[in-house]
């Protein structure tokens, strides 16, 4: 490796959650287009997070509600990109 040394951080939630619960078409009051059925081959149906480096070295504990910190990402998206309505162009 050369001289610099890379560490990464999960800062999730060690909490199962279902993937769809990560579509935001309510939160965006859009429907989603669903391409394909899922799972396919090789997908996950939950994910979570292993934070255990970051809890070991930052004392890390995840205290947002995933909806909340969903909600949260989407009021921030919308007022730094727009909401990807035609108004906003």
């Amino acid at each position: 490796m050369g001289l610099h040394s890379l560490e990464f951080f999960n800062l999730g939630n060690t909490l199962h959650v279902p993937v769809s619960d990560l579509v935001l078409e309510n939160l965006l009051k859009v429907k989603a287009k669903r391409v394909m059925k899922l799972p396919r081959n090789g997908d996950v149906l939950f994910t979570h997070a292993n934070i255990s480096l970051a809890q070991r070295e930052f004392g890390y504990k995840p205290m947002t509600d995933l909806q909340i910190g969903l909600k949260k990402f989407v009021r921030w998206y919308e007022k730094y990109y727009g909401s990807g309505k035609k108004s906003d162009y």
